[in-house]
């Protein structure tokens, strides 16, 4: 009999299973995503009160301040 029962039996002893790695790695990504989406919509948010520097970018300022108060889990 071996000392290792759970490799025995096709089990692993201990770590993280890989269905749990990809959980928390797409959780990570989401939060990333989620983050980079509220500092963007600050910005614009900021850019909104100069007209000159929406122009440049081709949006006017009520298309601006409405994706910029969109919460940060909407796309």
């Amino acid at each position: 009999m071996s000392t290792r029962p759970a490799k025995v039996l096709g089990v692993r002893g201990y770590g993280v299973r890989p269905a749990t790695r990809l959980t928390f790695g797409k959780a990570f990504s989401t939060l990333g995503i989620w983050f980079a989406r509220s500092v963007q919509r600050r910005a614009l948010r900021k850019l909104a009160q100069d007209v000159r520097l929406l122009n440049d970018i081709g949006i006017g300022r009520q298309e601006a301040l409405r994706e910029a108060a969109k919460p940060f889990w909407r796309q």
